[in-house]
């Protein structure tokens, strides 16, 4: 990854916030800017250099993941970097304040103040640098989508009938890993029969029998970044009523996946499936925004249906429409996918028509 040029991103914030320096400790954005993976850090940035803070268990990691940055081993990051603040001549820092508690920031600004360096509170500097991702970025999600279509294939051949819920999204987290992935990138759902319409029901020791809607939303993970499908099938012969919610997400999902593309409004995007899931009667049983970004994060900027700006070239998005009937069971078809300069290209590819397995 170009973590380099990732720093003159937040280095070019700087310019522009007259910030002699930035300090995140959010460690989704330490591993961003420095590469390292740890449990405990924070970075400080500065127009010439960058410095990783960590503690003692993960010196090693750090020279390795991070030889781009000095290193300083430090348990209280935080502070660490504020004194290295203090130690480099710096006086206007910028910090990331919707990631900071209340106290944690009073804590801070006594130790800068004592130091006469002005604490600056800055709100989603790096969560926007991530919207648009790098080649390498989109590669190892694309890696990751792949898994998750093999696992996905494997799980129905093995046969679903007479399984439980956390049987189910057990066997699916240990094949993603045994088709490469480094981990899942969420808590498998796995929801059947009438549990299937609730939209994150945790996986339950319930048996799948047929007749039942058999709703997996899942992800592999691969070097960091997400893949986020869902697919919805039926056990046995689907009824009426099934066929007829399932048309209407798949009719939904489609026209929104064909609307994306560089210059639509990511707010906009919500309506264009939602006015044909309301159209068909179940605007009130759609129960969620249409999609998100996805990355380092499995829930990350741009969200659709929000003010989250325009879409660009090499954006990954998720496509996720849905019908919820409680009691009676729920369709969500979703797609992991990257804005292109032609429209988009999907990175998830399994099967999205009605299954009957």
């Amino acid at each position: 990854m170009d973590y380099l040029n990732r720093l003159n991103d937040v280095r070019t914030y700087m310019r522009e916030h007259d910030l002699d320096g930035f300090i995140t400790s959010r460690l989704i954005h330490c591993r961003y800017v420095s590469g390292f993976s740890g449990s405990n850090a924070s970075v400080l940035v500065t127009h010439d250099s960058a410095t990783l803070f960590t503690d003692s268990r993960y010196g090693q990691q750090a020279h390795s993941q991070s030889p781009h940055c000095q290193i300083i081993i430090e348990r209280n990051v935080v502070v660490a970097a504020v004194q290295q603040a203090r130690i480099n001549g710096l006086r206007k820092i910028g910090f990331e304040s919707v990631h900071v508690s209340v106290n944690d920031f009073k804590h801070l600004n006594d130790i800068a103040n004592g130091f006469n360096i002005e604490l600056v509170a800055c709100v989603d500097v790096i969560e926007d640098l991530r919207k648009v991702k790098s080649a390498e970025e989109i590669q190892a999600i694309e890696k990751a989508c792949d898994i998750t279509d093999l696992a996905w294939a494997q799980l129905l051949d093995e046969g679903v009938l007479g399984k439980t819920e956390v049987e189910l999204a057990g066997r699916l987290e240990m094949l993603f890993r045994v088709h490469g992935a480094e981990d899942r990138a969420f808590e498998t759902i796995v929801a059947t029969g009438p549990h299937s319409a609730i939209p994150h029901h945790e996986p339950s020791l319930r048996t799948v029998v047929h007749g039942d809607f058999l709703k997996i939303d899942c992800g592999a993970r691969f070097e960091g970044y997400h893949a986020d499908m869902t697919r919805t099938v039926v056990v046995g012969q689907a009824a009426d009523w099934q066929k007829e919610i399932y048309a209407v997400v798949l009719d939904a999902q489609t026209t929104a996946r064909n609307a994306v593309k560089p210059g639509v409004d990511s707010f906009i995007m919500d309506s264009v499936a939602r006015s044909i899931v309301t159209d068909a009667g179940y605007g009130p049983q759609f129960l969620h925004q249409l999609g998100h970004g996805v990355g380092l994060e499995i829930h990350e900027r741009p969200f659709l249906g929000r003010q989250d700006g325009i879409l660009a070239p090499c954006m990954p998005i998720t496509i996720e429409p849905g019908i919820y009937l409680e009691g009676r069971g729920g369709v969500r078809i979703e797609d992991t996918l990257v804005v292109v300069e032609a429209g988009h290209r999907n990175l998830t590819k399994s099967p999205r028509e009605l299954l009957e397995v």
